[in-house]
């Protein structure tokens, strides 16, 4: 009875959170004008790229090319530097430079040759500082970056998740090799335990544009088999019965389908269901716990999506 009753509970919260979006304004969230687009120079930068492209054709939005040379030394270690040395990286950076504002150059032509709108930034410092700084600088409504350096074929680079963790914007992780789809299904998956209402409005603004249909899923988590299958039958037919009823009052049922799946963890059913629907893009929040700093925080949930997920991710932070 007690574990029926922390299940309605968990539903409460989440009805609470749906229903305070509802009283929102549904413009909270600039529909995408600006977009800031960080290079390496990498064949993955240059995939990125593409995804970048896409968002701006079908947004009308613009695109901020960011190339930075990284910063490899601490200040006070330059300063020790003998000047042979200072002059070996003053030309090392210059050369950098260089190269940066060639290939950003040659991108904006191509770009301006589409008819889209794009301007270049150099700067120099550690990469995902500099990153979040430009978006900031920019007011951009959105941070595109590739998946980044790593041994493993699927796993995302140090830098990219740094944005993730510290950015205050949405950002849009390009996955895989092939060219950008169109966005016809988006997920935005529903955690019981916390009120979500940032990464559905993101999600339902960015569907509202460009018609395209959404899926509201939560996963009963079973665990490792611990609970008895009758208890998790009542649970998702709960979880499905008030996420609709919740749908409907809001008057979102004509874009919005829920759908309630079990899996033994909730990343692993999001990223399966993805896959089995051949979703086009999937809209995730970046939980903060109150005992952690949020810029340095990324939810495991999240995490294990963005790295596993076979499309790409939009990350959110929460309000």
């Amino acid at each position: 009875m007690s574990v029926r009753l922390g299940v309605i509970i968990k539903f409460i919260i989440i009805l609470e959170g749906l229903d305070r979006l509802c009283n929102e304004t549904k413009e909270d969230f600039k529909v995408i004008k600006k977009i800031v687009w960080a290079s390496d120079g990498s064949k993955d930068s240059l995939h990125a790229l593409s995804h970048a492209e896409n968002l701006a054709r079908v947004f009308g939005a613009g695109i901020v090319g960011l190339y930075v040379i990284p910063e490899y030394f601490e200040v006070s270690t330059i300063d020790e530097f003998e000047s042979e040395r200072l002059d070996l990286l003053a030309s090392w950076i210059k050369e950098k430079e260089s190269k940066g504002s060639n290939r950003l150059s040659s991108i904006a032509a191509e770009m301006h040759e589409k008819g889209l709108d794009f301007t270049t930034r150099i700067k120099q410092g550690v990469p995902y500082h500099r990153i979040v700084e430009t978006a900031e600088e920019e007011e951009a409504d959105l941070i595109v970056v590739g998946k980044g350096k790593s041994h493993e074929k699927n796993v995302i680079g140090g830098t990219a998740l740094k944005v993730l963790r510290r950015s205050k914007i949405p950002v849009y992780i390009a996955k895989g090799e092939e060219p950008p789809k169109e966005i016809k299904k988006i997920l935005v998956p529903t955690d019981l335990y916390r009120i979500m209402s940032r990464d559905l409005e993101v999600t339902l603004s960015i569907a509202r544009q460009i018609d395209a249909d959404v899926y509201s899923l939560n996963i009963v988590v079973t665990g490792e088999g611990k609970y008895p299958p009758k208890l998790i039958e009542l649970a998702r037919g709960d979880a499905y019965n008030k996420l609709t009823e919740q749908v409907e009052d809001a008057k979102l049922e004509d874009r919005i389908k829920t759908v309630v799946e079990t899996a033994r963890n909730a990343w692993t059913g999001i990223v399966n269901f993805a896959k089995h629907k051949e979703i086009d893009l999937i809209v995730m929040t970046t939980y903060g716990e109150y005992k952690m700093r949020k810029e340095d925080f990324l939810g495991n949930d999240t995490e294990r999506v963005v790295q596993e997920s076979h499309c790409p991710v939009i990350t959110v932070r929460p309000i």
